[in-house]
């Protein structure tokens, strides 16, 4: 899987400045970079009357629209996704994705804090990596300033990404599926063996399966 990094906070302290200024530094140095951004309402992007949105009204559960740059993709979901499902969205042609939002994910995740009090924080300390503030917290992880850019970069390069173990995650009927660590060896495992036997096929960074079934074979 991708490492994925979610910045989180209260709204208002910043997170964006933060997340943008990441996404600038991690490009500079050579990193393909992709980004989820968490709302807490439904934000309607497509427009009334367009062709997307007809489609949508026509019943279509998911509608794309490709052009030379850009695929732009509207779906219809019956509830909200985790951050590991929308980032499986994203696709796996990146080298990290930074989330904003996402206080609950199991992702590692950096707080950013505007003032010099804890108990402003959305999580608990044990549930993340680091603090960004100007101000002195009371914490035992590391703290980082707001124009330390650089410096929470090369944290999240040595001391998040490097430490991160080999990952896999299943998705069945569009709902990922929480698996036990054990569980996910034998797997992982299992595939790469497999895989690696395959004469086409070269050093495996991330490997993307997908499977249909026949409705024959499901009565």
């Amino acid at each position: 899987m991708v490492p994925v990094i979610a910045i989180v906070g209260k709204s208002g302290v910043g997170k964006t400045v933060i997340m943008e200024k990441l996404i600038t530094e991690f490009k500079a140095r050579g990193y393909r970079v992709g980004a989820v951004k968490h709302a807490h309402q439904t934000i309607e992007l497509d427009a009334p009357g367009k062709d997307t949105w007809r489609f949508s009204k026509s019943g279509s559960d998911a509608v794309a629209v490709s052009s030379p740059s850009r695929v732009t993709i509207f779906k219809n979901l019956d509830r909200e996704p985790s951050l590991e499902e929308a980032a499986l969205l994203l696709g796996e042609n990146y080298d990290i994705i930074l989330a904003e939002g996402f206080k609950t994910t199991r992702a590692p995740k950096i707080e950013v804090c505007p003032s010099g009090k804890t108990g402003d924080m959305v999580c608990a300390e044990s549930d993340l990596c680091a603090v960004i503030s100007d101000s002195r917290l009371s914490v035992r992880i590391p703290i980082f300033g707001r124009g330390e850019i650089g410096r929470i970069a090369d944290f999240i390069e040595h001391e998040i990404m490097a430490n991160m173990t080999d990952d896999m995650s299943i998705t069945v009927n569009g709902r990922n599926v929480p698996l036990k660590r054990f569980v996910k060896d034998i797997m992982a495992s299992s595939i790469l063996a497999m895989l690696g036997t395959l004469k086409t096929v070269g050093i495996i960074k991330t490997a993307s399966i997908h499977i249909r079934r026949s409705t024959e074979k499901n009565v």
